[in-house]
């Protein structure tokens, strides 16, 4: 399933099959993570994605490693 996601770095937005996928998908708790590299600026963050038990969805990022300097 393709979803827009936006880098937490520069802004962009693209779907996630634009960023490189750096590990396999694992499950936290409700959540599918993501380790993402965006393919515009190279920052890493992780996607979590998922549906509480209560029903309620929910989808943020955490910045992993800044982008690198040039």
């Amino acid at each position: 399933m393709n979803q827009k996601i936006k880098c937490p770095y520069c802004g962009y937005e693209g779907e996630t099959n634009t960023y490189k996928e750096l590990r396999k998908p694992w499950k936290f708790r409700f959540y599918e993570v993501k380790r993402l590299q965006c393919p515009k600026c190279g920052g890493i963050f992780q996607h979590y994605i998922g549906t509480s038990p209560k029903g309620k969805k929910s989808e943020y990022t955490i910045r992993i490693k800044p982008k690198p300097k040039k």
